[in-house]
């Protein structure tokens, strides 16, 4: 199908949402419904039977019997995206209901004050039913439920479910806990072949589905289940409430759109998140158990108590990761865990929030059908990072209590950040939260910290970027290294705009945010910043060296250290042991490798290669060779990765390992690239990843008309169901490879954003923007971009902040080109 087909498609699709059957609620569900509904709605119940065929082409077929109480006679609107099969039954009788723009409208005459029963028949879309041949799974964040089956689709009315599933002999079952209420998005019922492990520990019975019963992943099952366990002994010792949802049950699932989805009971985990290679890094290690916390956590933050309205999704995520943080110490307790919380946290919120496409923690949200616009790492990673700041400024003791005050308050119940709030602040009135959330969380960036040193006193200056005359009180520590030898820590408190020290002597070093507590982008006078690259050798604390790189690399954005740094890293890449710094410093290389002219990147990348005769652990060639897998250029690199990838018996490395290899040597080698392919095919083991394979290696095709008619296809939902492979196969087509030829791209891209948003899954887009952006960095790349948003100054403005987050990496390597000039 050509672009032209496609774009009218897509313009058919819209002047079908904007058609109106009349007066009644919007497409969606408004915050304004949402506010009418909880005003007279309560004690929801849903009664719900699916019919599942074993015929992926045939459709689901379900029933629902739904219970409430009005409080007062009012027309009572439902949300449905799919089809009703018969006569609505309200109270007994059969009812004739007005169905428009994705709403069930029940007139106030057919109900009444008090409880309510309304009976439907209908046909499920298969648009959150992630159906494949022998299994299904459903998701239903943010507002998906009602693409399945009739209900009020908004956070705070929670309900009770009943399920009864009618699915294909051999099948077995897995439905979120629905005794005690629940918000319809945390409803899910999965359903397939499935393998299947079951296991006690204490008081708890735990249960995993998984489709891969190979040997390798089924004697990973026990320390899956060890991890579950520990991470829920943790919660309830920490919060104070037991468990309250029966079975701990998990599904690792092929192809998942997320890490996990934290469905109470019936947790939902990427099967590549936790089942991981016969040699798996401790990145890999840390970053499973920290999974299993994070969905483990949310069982309390967001299902015990879940947000009113999605404005405060993050408010969920923030406890989730912060808790998952914690339990992961007990797990790894040899690793270092202020430098893990570095590296997943703090880095990635910053590499946001520097951006033009930032906005404040907590945001608008006039309608449901746009939630899935909130979620990204200002979300995800700030957050963590504000809590952290937070607890600095409350206490532990303090923040824990006032936490189990606020789970004990809002049991099975919703509520919002500034409920949590006004808790806080009165188990800390000190601390003065509110006012310190109304900057971390109400307003958006971060500060520029100055550090100058001036007549014997060190002076430190936040200043905001976005001239609001804000400041972002926090506490951090600088190292100050003098003439013969002696230095000094300070302990740093921005309880001001500005602060300032007396010291003994000028510093010959000042080293920023030495304990990496701080937020911002740290500057130094110029005399001081040309220092800093020297100390990472000699900078021996693992978590000071590790924020000394972030501030390096920052710096180098900013256009105050030039690329040839890099020979700093490089140098101190040879003798690192601890992999989270030795993975960071890999992935700074790699990236700035991608600014240089081609000789000087091959330089770079036999800089990379000599790091692997300096530095002989498995940790480091196991990093080395899967970034170089997807970015090497020069021939000594790839010549190397194609020896690797011929022998495939290397235990660092796993299949996808291999297919990676496999696509960065097709690409590289057009002249061969179908026979690295069906060489590559031939190794696989099971049929999922041969599946993944045939789908992804398309992108290798050097034929451009082809490239261009996969991409096309990508725009449509059908060709995309399984998002994760989706996202792969642009990145291909996105390769530097491809540059020029592929800039062709944006302008479609762009044009289909909303489209894309509203047809897939809550990450979707940022990481399809991520896909066809993140590795440009042609002048004309930039030109569609900018010539694209100043054309469309109507582009919603979510969408327009995730087009300047992942075009900021381009835009910013033309500023610093200027700057050098």
């Amino acid at each position: 199908m050509d672009k032209t087909k496609i774009l009218l498609l897509i313009c058919l699709y819209f002047l079908a949402c904007q058609a109106s059957l009349g007066a009644g609620p919007e497409r969606g569900v408004s915050k304004e419904l949402s506010l009418q509904r909880s005003e007279v709605l309560s004690a929801i119940s849903y009664d719900l039977s699916f019919k599942i065929p074993a015929d992926v082409k045939s459709s689901v077929t379900g029933s629902a019997t739904i219970s409430f109480t009005l409080s007062k006679k009012v027309d009572v609107v439902l949300d449905f995206q799919g089809t009703l099969t018969g006569r609505c039954i309200v109270n007994g009788k059969k009812t004739a209901v007005a169905v428009q723009d994705e709403h069930i409208i029940i007139p106030q005459q057919s109900v009444m004050p008090g409880v309510n029963s309304v009976k439907l028949k209908f046909t499920s879309l298969d648009k959150a039913l992630n159906r494949s041949a022998d299994y299904l799974y459903t998701l239903f964040v943010p507002d998906q439920a009602r693409s399945c089956f009739p209900c009020f689709d908004q956070p705070d009315l929670r309900a009770t479910f009943t399920t009864q599933l009618d699915v294909p002999k051999g099948w077995k079952t897995l439905v979120s806990h629905g005794s005690n209420p629940i918000p319809t998005y945390l409803y899910s019922f999965v359903a397939g072949q499935f393998a299947e492990q079951k296991a006690q520990r204490g008081k708890h019975s735990l249960r995993l589905l998984y489709r891969d019963a190979s040997p390798g992943r089924t004697a990973q099952t026990g320390k899956i289940m060890d991890e579950a366990s520990l991470s829920l002994q943790w919660m309830e010792a920490y919060t104070g409430i037991d468990y309250p949802f029966g079975e701990f049950a998990m599904v690792a699932l092929p192809g998942y759109q997320f890490g996990g989805m934290e469905h109470p009971g019936a947790i939902q985990l990427s099967d590549r998140r936790i089942f991981l290679g016969e040699s798996p890094s401790q990145d890999e290690e840390l970053s499973r158990m920290e999974l299993i916390a994070h969905e483990t956590a949310h069982q309390w933050f967001g299902d015990i108590v879940s947000m009113k309205w999605f404005e405060d999704v993050w408010t969920k995520e923030v406890f989730a990761n912060f808790m998952a943080s914690k339990i992961s110490r007990e797990q790894f307790q040899s690793t270092n865990h202020d430098l893990a919380f570095l590296k997943n946290y703090h880095a990635k919120a910053v590499a946001t929030d520097r951006t033009d496409g930032t906005h404040p923690i907590v945001q608008e949200l006039p309608n449901l059908n746009r939630a899935s616009l909130l979620y990204d790492a200002i979300i995800y990673d700030k957050a963590p990072v504000m809590m952290r700041v937070l607890e600095d400024l409350m206490g532990t003791d303090e923040l824990k209590e006032g936490l189990r005050r606020y789970l004990d308050k809002y049991t099975f119940k919703s509520a919002s950040w500034d409920d949590l709030i006004d808790m806080l602040d009165r188990q800390s009135p000190e601390a003065q939260v509110r006012q310190f959330s109304d900057v971390w969380v109400k307003q958006k960036g971060l500060p520029t910290i100055h550090t100058t040193y001036k007549d014997g006193k060190l002076i430190i200056r936040q200043t905001d970027p976005l001239g609001r005359h804000i400041w972002w009180r926090q506490k951090f520590q600088m190292r100050l290294i003098f003439d013969m030898g002696t230095s000094q820590t300070l302990d740093v408190d921005m309880y001001k705009p500005a602060v300032a020290y007396t010291i003994k002597g000028k510093p010959s070093t000042i080293i920023p945010n030495y304990d990496g507590r701080g937020y911002g982008r740290f500057t130094l006078d110029n005399e001081y910043t040309r220092k800093l690259p020297l100390r990472l050798m000699i900078t021996r604390d693992e978590v000071s060296r590790y924020a000394l790189l972030l501030t390096l690399y920052d710096n180098y954005l900013m256009g105050l250290l030039p690329a040839s740094y890099f020979s700093e890293l490089y140098r101190d890449l040879a003798q690192e042991r601890n992999p989270l710094i030795m993975s960071t410093i890999i992935d700074q290389m790699i990236s700035i490798s991608a600014d240089l002219a081609p000789q000087e990147r091959r330089t770079l990348e036999l800089c990379i290669l000599d790091v692997l005769k300096e530095n002989k652990s498995a940790d480091c060639r196991q990093l080395v060779i899967r970034k170089l897998s997807s970015t090497a250029s020069a021939p000594e690199a790839l010549a190397m990765i194609e020896d690797i990838w011929q022998r495939q018996n290397d235990p660092l490395f796993n299949e996808h390992d291999y297919m990676a290899m496999a696509y960065r040597l097709a690409l590289m080698h057009p002249e061969r690239w179908q026979d690295i392919v069906d060489k590559q095919r031939r190794q696989l083991k099971t049929a999922s990843t041969k599946e993944e394979f045939d789908y992804v290696s398309r992108a290798c095709n050097p034929d451009g008309e082809s490239r261009k008619e996969l991409f096309n296809s990508l725009l449509l939902p059908q060709n995309r169901q399984r998002e994760p492979w989706a996202i792969q196969t642009l990145a291909l087509l996105c390769s530097d490879v491809f540059e020029t030829q592929s800039n062709g791209y944006i302008t479609s891209s762009l044009a289909s954003l909303e489209y894309l948003q509203k047809t897939s899954d809550i990450f979707f887009t940022a990481n399809w923007l991520n896909a066809l952006l993140g590795n440009r960095r042609s002048e004309s790349a930039l030109y569609e971009v900018n010539t694209f948003m100043n054309s469309h100054p109507e582009m919603q403005e979510h969408l327009r902040n995730r087009v300047r987050v992942a075009a900021w990496p381009l835009k910013n390597y033309y500023e610093r080109k200027q700057k050098t000039k």
